[in-house]
């Protein structure tokens, strides 16, 4: 048992001895190489190439087209004046070119509703950047302090497993001087062992932790990855009127919905568009020559440009226009109730979480002053059991205290801490921005 204490101890040290990632240093590894965060970013890149004066609809088209034929006949032309034409074999070959450019000049005034769509949804794209890496920055931040907590947790049950173990030590030498009884000595050891479980049961969670923690900066899966700080980083809560108004302005799930209403406006005026005539211009410029063995003309030959506008009016189109005016109508009203939807849950949300500080705060300050008293009482207790002052079962109940009591406050930080990432993800400010 001693020399499996000793490993566990060793493999503690040895962890703790690597190099450890800073918050700040994790926060910038998982923004520049999560996978998520990449993705999102190609998507906003595809929307600015989207967002041009061609898909707006302002640029002209220009199209080029060329085309050579070849045939083989065999003819025989009589004549009315009695003339015969005939040839057998007969080649015939024609070339035709042209370029075109059409420019339609008024559609509607759907080529304005396009620009400033195409603008919406470059900002929506850059917007839903944003919120991931602002999820990976928050998922990132709660797995780095829950695997620090469990590094802290590490210690106190590798402190636990010392005590334990000077408690088997001491009933050992008793019982070896028939100063204490067997069933003392199995009950210490049974402590001790459950004391190692324990230890074990917080490794196992400590690796689940790391292994999700590695995966977020995209590191090797079985890195022993360790963390280093404070679970006491937290900052001061502003003001509740601030803070709501922080939350309407730069949470991005209400920027979205606001975007996605701009959208639904625009696509409205692009349906009310297709009510109006259409105007455009075009000129071209075309060359075509032939020559024929057999016929009426031997050789052709025309080249020259040609321009002219065109106007389309669509009368009736079986309704469709009208549809698609009434549920991008039906579209807007959604968007609407999606922001208004979304807004009011995120103000529940982060009225809860700014509650839940309150507390959470309260708690830290009450763990504190009672951890202190733990901690004073422990090291009584270590110096009353070397000079045989106190029963090993009283030391075993302040040892289970001291655990106790630490783990309380390990928690108590926890909950402060993620309740403050949390109420940084719905504000979108995070800690040293």
């Amino acid at each position: 048992m001693r020399y499996l204490i000793i490993i566990m101890i060793m493999a503690v040290g040895s962890l703790h001895a690597q190099d450890s990632l800073t918050i700040k240093q994790a926060v910038n590894r998982v923004l520049e190489n999560n996978y998520g965060i990449q993705i999102a970013k190609s998507n906003t890149e595809i929307a600015a190439n989207n967002n041009n004066p061609g898909a707006a609809g302002y640029i002209p088209t220009i199209d080029a087209t060329a085309n050579q034929d070849f045939t083989v006949n065999s003819a025989r032309l009589e004549f009315i004046n009695g003339d015969v034409n005939e040839a057998n074999n007969a080649q015939n070959r024609a070339f035709d070119a042209g370029v075109r450019l059409d420019w339609t000049i008024f559609d509607g005034f759907k080529m304005f509703a396009t620009d400033k769509k195409l603008d919406e949804l470059q900002a929506l794209s850059e917007t839903k950047l944003r919120g991931e890496m602002e999820m990976k920055v928050y998922q990132t931040s709660v797995n780095f302090y829950t695997l620090l907590s469990l590094q802290f947790m590490e210690d106190v049950y590798t402190k636990a497993i010392e005590l334990s173990q000077m408690r088997v030590d001491y009933l050992q030498k008793q019982y070896d001087a028939g100063a204490a009884n067997k069933i003392q000595l199995i009950q210490a050891r049974l402590d001790l062992t459950a004391d190692s479980a324990a230890f074990i049961d917080n490794a196992q969670a400590l690796e689940q932790v790391r292994t999700t923690f590695n995966g977020l900066l995209v590191l090797p899966v079985d890195q022993k990855t360790t963390v280093s700080g404070s679970l006491d980083e937290i900052v001061e809560l502003v003001p509740w009127e601030e803070l709501s108004k922080i939350f309407m302005e730069q949470n991005t799930t209400v920027m979205q919905a606001k975007s996605n209403i701009a959208i639904a406006e625009l696509e409205t005026k692009e349906a009310k568009s297709r009510f109006y005539p259409q105007l455009s211009l075009y000129t071209s410029y075309n060359f075509g020559n032939s020559v024929n063995e057999v016929g009426f003309l031997a050789s052709r030959r025309s080249f020259g440009p040609s321009f002219g506008i065109s106007a389309q009016w669509s009368i009736l189109d079986q309704l469709t226009r009208v549809t698609e005016l009434r549920n991008s109508k039906i579209a807007e009203d959604q968007a609407s109730i999606s922001y208004k939807e979304d807004s009011l849950q995120g103000l529940v949300d982060l009225r809860n979480y700014y509650n839940k500080l309150q507390f959470a705060k309260r708690k830290v300050n009450f763990e504190q002053q009672n951890i202190e008293q733990t901690e004073s009482i422990l090291s009584i207790t270590k110096d009353a059991l070397k000079a045989g002052s106190i029963t090993p079962l009283e030391v075993r109940e302040v040892q289970q205290s001291v655990v106790e009591a630490r783990r309380r406050l390990i928690q108590a930080y926890m909950d402060q801490a993620t309740t403050q990432l949390n109420i940084s993800l719905l504000t979108g400010v995070f800690a040293g921005e």
